[in-house]
């Protein structure tokens, strides 16, 4: 089967044939760029496309893909000149997997902002809670007092409708 030039660059960027779901999202994002205007078959596009594969298939960010791509271009130009060197995508590959095997760092202080900041609407949540709870039972209480009140009134009520019935 022949593939397209933005296809075969996906296909190198994975080291293998592309599964069928892979071959969903490649075609899906390449009907995407397609559709935003980008040529993706366009030879002269495929620095663009390989950066976007790269990153892509090994679910590193652009700026990370840059970055590896610049530090093997300096490492393999030595002397020569940017523009005279062949295109060898060996050091890439070994710079985006050490970037994918790089250990996540949390930073602390974010972390305790977020608790701090969590906890403190826990506390707020937690007191209009408690303002609720303390508002129902007053209510109650008030309906308990008043249902004595109540009563004598709609007693006096019900004298008065029946001595005005009376007459």
């Amino acid at each position: 089967m022949a593939y397209s030039n933005s296809e075969q660059i996906f296909i190198d960027a994975i080291g293998a044939l592309p599964t069928e779901d892979q071959w969903k999202d490649i075609r899906s994002l390449l009907g995407i760029l397609s559709k935003a205007g980008f040529e993706v078959d366009d030879p002269s596009n495929a620095p663009h496309v390989t950066l976007f594969a790269w990153g892509w298939a090994r679910s590193t960010g652009r700026a990370d893909v840059l970055a590896a791509v610049k530090a093997a271009v300096l490492e393999s130009a030595g002397s020569q000149a940017p523009s005279t060197l062949p295109a060898d995508f060996g050091p890439v590959l070994e710079a985006l997997t050490a970037l994918r095997a790089a250990p996540v760092r949390i930073d602390l202080g974010v972390l305790r902002d977020a608790l701090r900041e969590s906890i403190s609407t826990i506390w707020l949540l937690a007191g209009g809670l408690l303002l609720a709870f303390a508002f129902w039972a007053g209510m109650l209480c008030g309906q308990r007092e008043m249902l004595p009140l109540l009563a004598a009134k709609q007693q006096t009520i019900d004298q008065l409708s029946a001595r005005w019935h009376a007459r």
